[in-house]
C-alpha cells in the first residue's frame, strides 16, 4: 500500500505536477496523517483511533469539533489552517460522508485558527466525556 501510495506522488511530482501534489488535501493527508490513521483512515486499534468510525460521531457530538482540531496531530501540525480545514473536510468526504450530519458545515480557517491555538495536554481526558 505504501509502495502505490509514494509511486502516486513521484508521479505527480515527475509528471510536474508538484503544485497539485502540495496542494492536495488527499495528498496533504498522505504526507500529514497517514503514518498514523493509515490510507483508509482505519488506524491502529487501542492507539490510533478508526477515523471512519470516530470522525462523525465526534462530528455529531457537542464539542466534538473542536477535540478534532485541538489533537496533538491536528494542533501542532505544519500545515497552515487553510490546508488543515481542507484536509479535514477531504477526510470527512473520505472517511465520514456516510454517516456525517445532514448539518455538517464544513470547517474554514478561522475555525481551525481558534482550535489550535489551545492544543490539548491529555487526549484521553477531554475525550471522555465526548463519549466516543
Amino acid at each position: 500500500m505504501l509502495r502505490r501510495v509514494l509511486c502516486g506522488v513521484s508521479v505527480a511530482c515527475a509528471s510536474g505536477s508538484a503544485v497539485w501534489a502540495s496542494e492536495t488535501p488527499q495528498v496533504d493527508y498522505i504526507l500529514h496523517c497517514q503514518g498514523c490513521h493509515v490510507g483508509d483512515g482505519s488506524g491502529y486499534p487501542g492507539k490510533v483511533p478508526d477515523l471512519r468510525v470516530s470522525l462523525p460521531a465526534l462530528l455529531a457530538t457537542p464539542g466534538g469539533r473542536e477535540f478534532l482540531l485541538r489533537v496533538p496531530g491536528a494542533s501542532l501540525s505544519t500545515l497552515d489552517d487553510e490546508r488543515l480545514a481542507r484536509v479535514y473536510n477531504w477526510m470527512v468526504g473520505a472517511f465520514g460522508a456516510h454517516a456525517a450530519p445532514k448539518d455538517f458545515v464544513p470547517f474554514d480557517a478561522d475555525e481551525v485558527a481558534r482550535a489550535r491555538a489551545t492544543p490539548l495536554d491529555n487526549v484521553q481526558a477531554a475525550r471522555i466525556p465526548l463519549a466516543t
